[in-house]
């Protein structure tokens, strides 16, 4: 325990450790503390707040918390991970945390954003403030006025102003000022903002020095970069050769050393490492074995990446099922179970591993239309598919394949026009790895992270299921007609807006007006106008690419309109709807391509 001087802090602290049990024992009357979960026994911390009884302990999970709190007496409050409890206000008119009128309180381990006033105290007594993190703070991070408050072990990091008091009976102990405009200030004049601030580390603030006076800091401090491991993702562990490190008041509970400044560093230190990124997963197969190189960002806190006394990550993985928990036991021949202690790398191959895999369920084709030297294919997806393999020949179906990724939809080319293939597709299936990583630390402990976001591969040799069922299709050019003489080149706004003349809705439009427009005069006439105005147009439109995806959207209702009007063709007899889906996903969800002109556009027009 330690002591501090003055206003029965340390009776405080016993009251948060095992004093509260004690008391419970030996006063008449006192229930046994009681620990509330947020979010699993209430929704919200106000509502813990509300039910709890005196010297009960609220524990926050991780998360992010919309909140405006009012803090009452005899109660922590305490955040499970400081850097993955967010705290924000849900009226950033108000306090996000108001403690008034309080006394023998502790709030600690959490992080506030977006804040006006994260922190504001007024006549309480026998607060603490531990282990905050107060990121972009637009006005106050921490008002003091006429109350007893600790301040210890917090980051401020890029407030307006950090500590506003208005009494020496507000201490500051052990805290990093970084990037703040001012640090510690007061409204009164009398105060002297050296008083009761001791061993706390100073970065860049725009005031230079502890309430705008020439020798302010307080006593025992530090200057300095802090080293913050990635302030960007609001981890504000410390890295190796901080100057922050062991310069503090008390003890480290997290490696029983001196106590660190900042918000990872005393009694009351969240001892969990910042968890990795996800890792990265690349296929690391030879020609005899299975292999997958995992790769990660490494946590930069002082205990895990240091020189000296280094901690180390544990590689978890398991083969067909996401986690947690990663129950893999094939990686090295069988001989390495999941976790995998890797040591202090930052990456490591998962290798010989024994991917096990089923042949997936058939597909079922739908759609197989011809085009110039080439045919487009729609097939169902299978669940677990890790990819496809369209099958096909003039004869008979094994007589070429091509696999196709993870897709439904695929043009098929080099194919020969006026001959007619045969299509069936399969569904091919990998085994799938799930890989996540955790950082430990070197202490005796080995605190460990939680788990990062988890990466998946697929990987091995795919086992294919049987064929769908057989379309056949017949490749041909398309041509304009009638014959227009004279166009010298020119072609028409859906050729323009499509790319080329053998896509499916050019196609479709063109088969409409053979069908409808010209077998009566008002349609010929129509056909005719057309033809005036469209090379102009196209003309404009291949000039002016940004367009195209607009026209295309405008002609999609008259497209869809005829080909539900040419329902007799054997194209909408083997899949109107399929084919529908594929030119939509094919217009509207397809990758975004470079600004230069479409392929098709030049050859065409």
């Amino acid at each position: 325990m330690r002591r501090v001087a003055n206003g029965g802090r340390d009776e405080f602290r016993a009251i948060g450790g095992l004093g509260v049990w004690t008391l419970a024992l030996v006063l008449p009357g006192t229930a046994w503390p009681t620990t509330l979960i947020v979010p699993t026994d209430y929704a919200t911390i106000q509502a813990a707040i509300d039910a709890a009884q005196p010297l009960d302990l609220i524990i926050v999970e991780p998360g992010t918390y919309t909140e405006n709190l009012v803090l009452r007496s005899d109660l922590r409050v305490v955040g499970r991970e400081t850097a993955r409890t967010l705290l924000r206000p849900q009226s950033a008119q108000f306090p996000t945390v108001d403690i008034t009128l309080a006394s023998d309180l502790r709030f600690s381990n959490f992080t506030l954003i977006e804040a006006g006033t994260a922190i504001e105290v007024a006549a309480s007594t026998g607060v603490m403030v531990a282990n905050v993190v107060f990121d972009s703070v637009r006005d106050i991070a921490i008002d003091v006025n006429e109350s007893e408050v600790e301040i210890v072990n917090n980051v401020f990091f890029d407030n307006r102003i950090a500590v506003r008091r208005n009494t020496v009976a507000a201490t500051v102990t052990n805290n990093i000022f970084r990037s703040n405009a001012s640090t510690i200030s007061s409204l009164d004049l009398l105060i002297d903002n050296n008083v009761n601030v001791e061993a706390n580390c100073y970065s860049d603030n725009a005031d230079l020095s502890v309430g705008g006076t020439d020798t302010g800091y307080g006593r025992n401090f530090v200057l300095g970069d802090p080293l913050f491991a990635d302030p960007g993702a609001r981890d504000f562990h410390l890295r190796e050769n901080s100057p922050c490190i062991d310069i503090g008041v008390g003890t480290d509970v997290i490696d029983d050393s001196v106590a660190d400044a900042g918000a990872y560093g005393d009694e009351f230190a969240d001892a969990r490492p910042f968890p990795v990124d996800p890792p990265v997963l690349a296929d690391a197969s030879t020609a005899s074995t299975v292999g997958i190189l995992v790769d990660w960002e490494p946590n930069l806190s002082y205990l895990v990446t240091s020189s000296v006394l280094p901690g180390g990550y544990l590689l978890h993985y398991a083969q067909g099922t996401q986690g947690p928990p990663y129950a893999g036991d094939d990686a090295g021949g069988g001989t390495q179970a999941s976790p995998i202690d890797v040591g202090n790398v930052s990456a490591y191959t998962l290798g010989d591993l024994a991917p096990l895999t089923s042949a997936p369920p058939a597909t079922r084709l739908l759609t197989a239309a011809g085009f110039d030297q080439s045919a487009v294919l729609a097939w169902e997806p299978v669940n677990g598919a890790s990819g496809y393999r369209i099958r096909y020949g003039q004869s008979a179906t094994d007589e070429s394949e091509v696999d196709t990724g993870k897709v439904t939809t695929y043009t098929v080319t080099g194919l020969v026009n006026g001959s007619e293939y045969r299509f069936a597709v399969s569904a091919l299936a990998q085994a799938t790895y799930y890989v996540a990583v955790t950082a430990r630390d070197s202490t005796p402990a080995r605190h460990e992270s939680v788990y990062s976001d988890e990466s998946a591969i697929e990987i091995g040799e795919a086992a294919e299921g049987p064929l769908s069922n057989e379309l056949t299709a017949l490749p041909e050019r398309t041509a304009a007609y009638p014959v227009l003489p004279n166009q010298g080149g020119a072609c028409f706004i859906a050729t323009a807006a499509y790319g080329a003349d053998w896509q499916a809705e050019v196609q479709i439009l063109r088969d409409f007006r053979d069908r409808y427009l010209l077998t009566n005069a008002l349609g010929h006439w129509l056909v005719q106008a057309y033809y005036r105005v469209s090379p102009r147009a196209a003309h404009y439109l291949n000039g002016h690419a940004a367009l195209k995806p607009v026209v295309r959207w405008i002609l999609t209702p008259p497209t869809v309109i005829a080909l539900f009007l040419l329902g007799s063709t054997a194209l909408v007899k083997t899949g109107t709807g399929a084919l529908l889906a594929l030119l939509i996903a094919q217009r509207y969800w397809r990758p975004k391509r470079s600004a230069r002109t479409p392929p098709g556009d030049a050859a065409q027009c």
